[in-house]
């Protein structure tokens, strides 16, 4: 297996102490890439919080990777994947007025989340292999598990990307600008990235993979036991 690798960066995951030093990297990272500076530093410190607080409400039934450099271990990309509770309110509900139960997916049970999905344009290496690494990272748990669906909130020039790569993605309603780019809702089915995942295997699986799905596995057992309790 030709595993994939970067002289200069490595991809880790996320601990829980580590997402402001995240949401911090999200935000910086999108306002230099589109040169937006009609902010100020109260709106910055607000955005910031009003992301940490979202992030901190997933990630017990989240997996967060970032990729860094191995000298001074800063951020220079990132990703996430939830597997939802079907209680936390995802960001298409508010930011795009959908109703998640409305648009799920007969035979599809399980819901996920792929978010805070980006990679800085300070890397010098090979972005396209950078972007499909952390893709099939993001990916590979939801197909793995199967009969599921993924709600993202995404950049248009993204869909596009992922077009292109074979995976494919439903529009769920019209664009709006959030964060400084034009992002759409959409959803991808589990079965949507079986040839992405089947193509890419051979030189971008990594040594987490069975420990990712465990880990879904049992928070799947988890929020099913709490609906019961409730």
């Amino acid at each position: 297996m030709k595993n994939w690798q970067l002289s200069n960066l490595y991809v880790s995951k996320l601990k829980k102490d580590e997402l402001r030093e995240l949401i911090t990297f999200v935000i910086t990272e999108i306002y230099e890439h589109f040169n937006y500076k009609d902010y100020t530093q109260k709106s910055l410190e607000n955005e910031l919080e009003y992301l940490l607080n979202e992030d901190i409400a997933f990630y017990d039934n989240s997996v967060y990777y970032v990729l860094r450099d191995c000298t001074e271990h800063k951020i220079y990309g990132s990703i996430k994947t939830t597997l939802w509770d079907r209680t936390t309110i995802l960001p298409m509900e508010k930011l795009f007025d959908i109703g998640i139960q409305d648009i799920l997916i007969a035979g599809y049970p399980n819901v996920w989340h792929v978010g805070r999905f980006v990679i800085s344009r300070k890397i010098p290496a090979d972005r396209i292999c950078i972007l499909k690494k952390m893709l099939y990272q993001a990916f590979y748990p939801v197909y793995a598990i199967g009969a599921g669906i993924i709600l993202a909130e995404c950049d248009k020039k993204l869909t596009m990307t992922l077009k292109k790569m074979g995976i494919n993605s439903f529009i769920l309603g019209e664009s709006i600008e959030y964060i400084c780019s034009e992002t759409l809702p959409i959803y991808i089915r589990s079965d949507w990235l079986a040839r992405y995942i089947c193509l890419n295997t051979e030189r971008y699986f990594y040594k987490e993979a069975e420990e990712d799905c465990k880990f879904f596995l049992n928070r799947k057992k988890n929020i099913a036991s709490e609906k019961i309790m409730l």
